[in-house]
């Protein structure tokens, strides 16, 4: 996989952008982008990490009460089509995979930087015979203050004939913050008054 950002002139994955060296949107693979501008988790603190087991979603949970949620773009969950997998960097696989998809995080975790960057990969079909092609997409690459780590999430996208993998494909993810709508309160309907006689 090769990997570059916008404004990779200091190498893939480049430090946190300055004001003289802003770093630029990718452009967008797809026609319309969606989602928000990654450098807005910048300074935030991760409390959780929670990857869905039904869905291709990541939701990463901030000490100031808002979440955000990796997406892959054009991804419907009434038509999934082609299953739809989150693909990550094996440090930070290995952390959501030791705990079940749901890591809560005790110690301090600060967002430094995060990007959407481009990746470069090789999508293969087999039919009749092997076709690979260079598959450019989009990532999610977000940089740990404490460890310094830069952390990637991707998404594939597959399909299995008897056991054996005959499709590989990769998809854009982006990022968009979870607006939880107000819990609603029940209606109960006002109690009769009972008359005695």
């Amino acid at each position: 996989m090769s990997i570059s950002t916008a404004s990779s002139s200091e190498g893939p994955l480049s430090s946190p952008s300055t004001p003289m060296n802003p770093r630029h949107r990718p452009v967008p693979l797809r026609i319309n982008s969606v989602g928000i501008e990654p450098s807005t988790l910048a300074g935030k603190v991760l409390t959780k990490i929670h990857r869905s087991s039904k869905h291709p979603s990541m939701q990463l949970h901030f000490s100031d009460g808002t979440v955000y949620q990796i997406l892959v773009d054009g991804y419907d969950p009434r038509h999934r089509g082609l299953p739809k997998e989150l693909e990550m960097d094996p440090t930070l696989a290995s952390l959501l995979d030791a705990a079940d998809g749901q890591l809560d995080i005790a110690v301090t975790v600060t967002i430094e930087a995060c990007a959407l960057i481009t990746l470069s990969d090789k999508a293969f079909v087999i039919k009749e015979r092997e076709q690979r092609w260079d598959q450019n997409h989009t990532g999610v690459a977000f940089k740990f203050r404490e460890d310094r780590s830069w952390h990637c999430v991707w998404a594939t996208l597959t399909d299995r004939e008897n056991g054996q993998c005959v499709f590989r494909s990769y998809d854009d993810v982006y990022l968009d913050q979870l607006h939880r709508s107000p819990r609603k309160r029940r209606f109960r309907a006002p109690s009769s008054p009972t008359k005695s006689r």
